[in-house]
């Protein structure tokens, strides 16, 4: 468990108003911030009227209001509204990034590039298992499918982008707030603890794995991440970095498949991005051998 120095504490109250970004005009609901807040319902009021949520990272609390016009006492009041669910499990979770963990039964590991947190996620844990609701209507795509189709590249990174930030609940403004909230918080422990991303980890029913990361500037959507991608056999898949002049010797080396399907899957793959496959009927029947010229990619392919 971290403990928060009292000069971390003020270094809270200083960068949580920059982090949030916020530009609220006198008639615009939006988020404020209020560390140790004595009175939320006073706080909600600066924002005008609409939908706010006081966000109060000190006590780790969310209090949502509708702030709204009384013509016959001729002030604002603030009313009272339950925060979503889903809002109220991101905020936490984010906030528990710098202990390295989001819930029971979530295992997180260091992160192998940058300061980060890495979540593995399986299409069919339950979502206290991941941290997230992953999205029904992907669960069935392996890491094939998302290299080849840029559909499915961003249907996967929306989906995971808005399960992360809670912007999936079924109220478009509470959509809007949770992006906010999430991206303000994100950059609040980026800041102050040095956990710059979120990266999923995913690994799909056949056993292939997909990364995405997430960063406070973009909450809303998990960025794939490109030369990450592997099939269930421990292939590396190639992409946009396999045709790139600083990755693309990464991909030199021999790959070996299972079975005909994930091969020419791979195949169809490289040649979708670029590389140069030639067949040579002579190779061992094996799998692709791939050497890098200096400037390209070549892979020799058993037929």
């Amino acid at each position: 468990m971290l403990h928060l120095s009292n000069a971390r504490l003020l270094a809270a109250c200083v960068f949580l108003p920059l982090g949030l970004g916020l530009h609220a005009t006198a008639h615009a609901g939006g988020v404020v911030p209020c560390n140790n807040c004595a009175s939320p319902r006073s706080a909600a009021l600066q924002s005008g009227t609409g939908l706010t949520v006081v966000v109060d990272l000190e006590q780790k609390r969310l209090n949502g209001f509708e702030v709204e016009y009384d013509r016959e006492l001729r002030r604002h009041r603030a009313v009272p509204v339950a925060v979503p669910a889903e809002v109220t499990a991101t905020f936490n979770r984010i906030l528990a990034l710098p202990q390295a963990g989001i819930g029971s039964g979530t295992q997180f590991v260091p992160q192998s590039f940058g300061r980060g947190t890495v979540v593995p996620v399986h299409p069919d844990d339950p979502q206290m298992a991941n941290g997230i609701t992953f999205p029904a209507e992907l669960k069935g795509l392996n890491a094939y499918d998302v290299v080849q189709s840029a559909t499915y590249r961003t249907q996967l990174e929306l989906g995971i982008g808005r399960a992360f930030s809670g912007a999936n609940t079924s109220q478009p403004a509470w959509n809007s707030l949770a992006t906010t909230i999430s991206s303000a918080v994100l950059s609040w422990v980026s800041k102050l603890f040095g956990v710059d991303t979120v990266t999923y980890v995913i690994t799909w029913r056949d056993g292939s794995r997909t990364r995405l990361v997430i960063s406070p500037d973009s909450v809303d959507r998990a960025k794939y991440v490109a030369g990450e991608s592997v099939d269930a056999a421990g292939n590396r898949i190639p992409d946009g970095a396999a045709s790139n002049s600083d990755t693309g010797q990464g991909y030199s080396g021999s790959y070996h498949f299972s079975n005909d399907g994930d091969y020419q899957s791979w195949v169809d793959t490289a040649h979708l991005y670029g590389v140069r496959i030639e067949i040579n009927p002579g190779s061992a029947p094996t799998g692709p051998i791939c050497r890098w010229d200096g400037r390209q990619l070549h892979c020799q392919v058993p037929r």
